[in-house]
């Protein structure tokens, strides 16, 4: 095992306070590296006053509002849906659809992959996060690995998996109903292909894979290991990509559709209790993407890869929580710190039963 660089430090900004009659002031920002890619997150703690002056706690009497439009229109409504979603070509999914409990997957109407398909999740329109059963999001990952069988059958190129969510507006969905996007490509995306080379890199270095050294030194530290469910090992992101990032790594396997269905089970119950935690914190809104590579490869390394962040809350008068710093310069800012995380996640994963 080599040691993974878990790199830090510090900047000492100061500034004449108008709020504080003009008295010199200085805050604290400290600067993590992601230890395989190098991306930036930066962290000062006074933020917290910011978002929670800025952003505020969720609107329920908005979001009930909410709820109700968009219901009376939503094609993703079982009432609705068959109607007005497409089917999948005989060839690939003789049903047209794929479904299972609650679970349906059908083509995406505006396909950005080679294979693109909208999984729904679950009967209801709207669900807090702790809404999110184990069973709902278990369904669906079933679904998403029917499908996944299906296209490796009919197209030997097809190798990079993503199944996806963005719940609500600021996670970019356009539909509030729970959905994912899955898609399968002959190609890496671009965060996808960064990720495979660093650790095709790791491991020509140092002999060893890098989400195995990830894993086996965070349990050992402790301060971002949250549990280890099935094959998954859960942490938090040293340094984020995004709010509340939390990381569940396949201890073995890197191609989703090589996954048992108890380890999918054990995934589904984890992203639950995620959720649940959020939901605690205050926040509606999340996206998350696993990430695999098919079975046949050689991943030198890389194994599936969970990442789950939370998003801003819908209020009136929206501003994305992303900005320059993150969709151009691709450098995150931290407002919880990843070990105050983990140890509140802990709590979560302890409970029995679902999240």
């Amino acid at each position: 095992m080599s040691e993974i660089d878990f790199e830090t430090s510090d900047l000492h900004p100061g500034f004449l306070n108008p709020f504080g009659d003009f008295r010199e002031e200085t805050h604290t920002v400290q600067v993590r590296r992601d230890p395989l890619l190098g991306d930036v997150s930066l962290y000062n703690p006074r933020l917290k006053e910011k978002v929670k002056f800025f952003f505020g706690d969720v609107d329920a009497g908005l979001i009930e509002r909410l709820a109700e439009e968009t219901a009376r229109g939503c094609i993703f409504c079982s009432e609705r849906r068959e109607a007005n979603t497409p089917r999948f070509p005989p060839d690939l999914i003789p049903e047209g659809r794929i479904r299972i409990g609650e679970a349906e997957l059908f083509p995406n109407l505006f396909p950005v992959a080679g294979y693109h398909a909208v999984i729904v999740l679950s009967r209801a329109h709207f669900l807090p996060l702790s809404g999110f059963t184990p069973g709902i999001i278990f369904d669906g990952l079933k679904v998403a690995r029917r499908f996944v069988d299906a296209v490796y059958q009919r197209d030997e190129s097809a190798a990079f998996v993503a199944v996806n969510a963005n719940y609500l507006f600021p996670a970019g969905a356009t539909l509030v109903h729970p959905h994912l996007q899955l898609i399968v490509n002959p190609f890496a995306l671009s965060y996808q292909a960064r990720l495979h080379d660093a650790c095709r890199r790791y491991q020509h270095t140092h002999g060893t894979g890098y989400f195995s050294d990830l894993t086996e030194q965070e349990e050992k530290r402790g301060a971002r290991s949250v549990a280890r469910t099935g094959g998954w090992h859960w942490l938090t992101a040293f340094s984020p990509t995004g709010n509340n990032e939390v990381i569940a790594v396949h201890q073995a396997a890197w191609d989703f559709a090589a996954i048992s269905e108890a380890d999918l089970m054990h995934l589904a119950d984890g992203i639950s209790r995620v959720l649940a935690c959020y939901e605690t914190l205050g926040h509606l809104s999340f996206n998350y993407s696993l990430l695999s590579v098919r079975q046949s490869s050689s991943p030198e390394g890389f194994r599936c890869l969970l990442k789950i962040i939370s998003r801003q809350n819908p209020y009136p008068n929206y501003r994305n929580d992303d900005y320059f710093l993150q969709k151009l310069l691709q450098a995150e800012v931290i407002v919880n710190l990843p070990e105050e995380l983990a140890a509140r996640l802990r709590g979560f994963f302890a409970r029995q039963g679902g999240g």
